[in-house]
């Protein structure tokens, strides 16, 4: 019974000391649209003149409409129900934290010239492959499955969704009983694909300062 409760203990401490790493290399707000966009065709630190000029130019917002279908994995006519102008403020909040996980990764500017082709293709990661990653990686086998079998394994499952989606409990509880969270939106497992990259990009310039 001691062995089991010290198991528990450390379950719940590793766990802890999990989300301290997670979160530490993921932004803690999200990202405007207008700001993700300026970053992306290189225009942020212009004045506001000459921003004005861009943002103004007859094919910019077509050109905006792109790039926020092709990162997030949705349709044009989604895009246009956010809003007329360039702030698309219809936009779903977690969508801003896609954004700011996309920027995180340094995705977007790389990747421009083959998103405006039409070339670019959102990543994917479903949810067991994510929970894996972040929750069990690293571990022996029994550990693996002492883990999984623990009480408040599926709650730190759900847990760590919520919180790296920014969605309500009850949404990640309604897609499935186990790990796996098979009725997820496509739409969130690209953002666990960008979640994924912010913090592999974020880990990378730790080991390079720490170097």
């Amino acid at each position: 019974m001691a062995e089991k409760h010290l198991f528990q203990s450390k379950f719940l401490h590793e766990s802890n000391m999990k989300y301290c790493e997670i979160f530490k290399n993921l932004p803690k707000e999200g990202l405007e649209p207008r700001q993700f966009l300026r970053h992306c065709f290189d225009i942020a630190e212009l004045t506001p003149r000459e921003l004005l000029e861009e943002e103004t130019d007859s094919q910019y917002r077509k050109k905006c409409i792109t790039v926020l279908c092709a990162v997030l994995g949705v349709q044009r006519p989604t895009v246009r129900k956010w809003g007329s102008d360039l702030n698309f403020d219809g936009i779903p909040n977690y969508c801003k934290f896609a954004l700011a996980y996309i920027h995180a990764a340094e995705i977007a500017p790389k990747q421009l010239k083959s998103i405006l082709r039409g070339e670019y293709s959102a990543p994917e990661v479903d949810a067991q492959t994510f929970l894996e990653k972040i929750l069990l990686e690293g571990l022996s086998e029994q550990q693996v499955l002492q883990t999984v079998s623990h009480a408040n394994f599926r709650a730190t499952c759900v847990k760590t969704l919520t919180q790296v989606l920014h969605i309500g409990t009850k949404s990640v509880q309604d897609w499935g009983q186990d790990m796996s969270f098979h009725k997820m939106p496509k739409i969130h497992k690209h953002t666990l694909g960008y979640a994924l990259a912010a913090i592999s990009k974020s880990s990378s310039k730790n080991l390079q300062k720490a170097a």
